[in-house]
C-alpha cells in the first residue's frame, strides 16, 4: 500500500493542477489549508494537507448497493450544516458535489460565473483554481471581491440578494 500524502497530492483534475499548490509560497498554502475544506468522495470532509493513501474513487462508486454520493449525503448535509454555520462560503466545487452540502446556515454564500468573451465557460475548474489562488494571495475580504484581478479577467458585476453574492468574472482568456 502506498504511503499517505497530502490530499493536494493526491487529487487530480483540472482545478488542481491549475492550483498548482506545491508551488505557492508557504504562506498561501497556509491561508489555503486553514480556510478550505475538500469534499472526498471516500474519506468525507477534508483539510487540503491532510494524508491519505492513493485510491481511485469517484461519487459514482457502488459502496454496500450505494453510489458513494448517496452513502456520503446525509452525514455531509448534517457535518456541513454545523461547519459553515454563519461563515462566508465560497463553493468551488461542481453542482453535484455542491448538492451534498447543506449551506443554509452559512452567513454568505459567494458563487462566481466566468465568462469568457461573453460566453459563460463551460467547465470553470482552472478559472475556481486561479480565483483560490488570488483571494488567498490578497488576503481579500468579501468587501473587496471587486478587485479580483487574475490574467486577463476582472470582476464585471456583483449581485447581493440576501445572503446570496452572485459574482460575474469576465475576461478575453488570453491565458485560461
Amino acid at each position: 500500500m502506498d504511503e499517505p500524502l497530502p490530499l493536494w497530492r493526491r487529487l487530480k483534475g483540472r482545478f488542481w493542477e491549475s492550483l498548482e499548490f506545491w508551488v505557492l509560497p508557504p504562506p498561501v498554502q497556509e491561508f489555503i489549508v486553514e480556510s478550505s475544506v475538500v469534499l472526498s468522495p471516500l474519506f468525507g470532509l477534508l483539510k487540503v494537507d491532510t494524508p491519505i493513501p492513493y485510491a481511485e474513487y469517484s461519487w459514482e462508486h457502488n459502496c454496500k448497493g450505494s453510489k458513494l454520493k448517496d452513502w456520503w449525503k446525509e452525514s455531509l448535509k448534517q457535518i456541513s450544516k454545523e461547519l459553515l454555520k454563519d461563515q462566508v462560503v465560497v463553493p468551488l466545487v461542481g453542482r453535484q458535489e455542491e448538492g451534498l452540502l447543506d449551506l443554509g446556515t452559512a452567513h454568505k454564500v459567494v458563487r462566481f460565473f466566468f465568462y469568457r468573451k461573453g460566453q459563460k465557460v463551460i467547465n470553470p475548474q482552472p478559472h475556481r483554481a486561479y480565483l483560490l489562488r488570488y483571494i488567498a494571495e490578497k488576503r481579500l475580504s468579501l468587501e473587496e471581491l471587486s478587485r479580483l484581478n487574475f490574467y486577463d479577467y476582472r470582476v464585471k458585476e456583483i449581485e447581493e440578494k440576501g445572503r446570496l453574492i452572485r459574482v460575474i468574472v469576465e475576461g478575453q482568456g488570453a491565458y485560461i
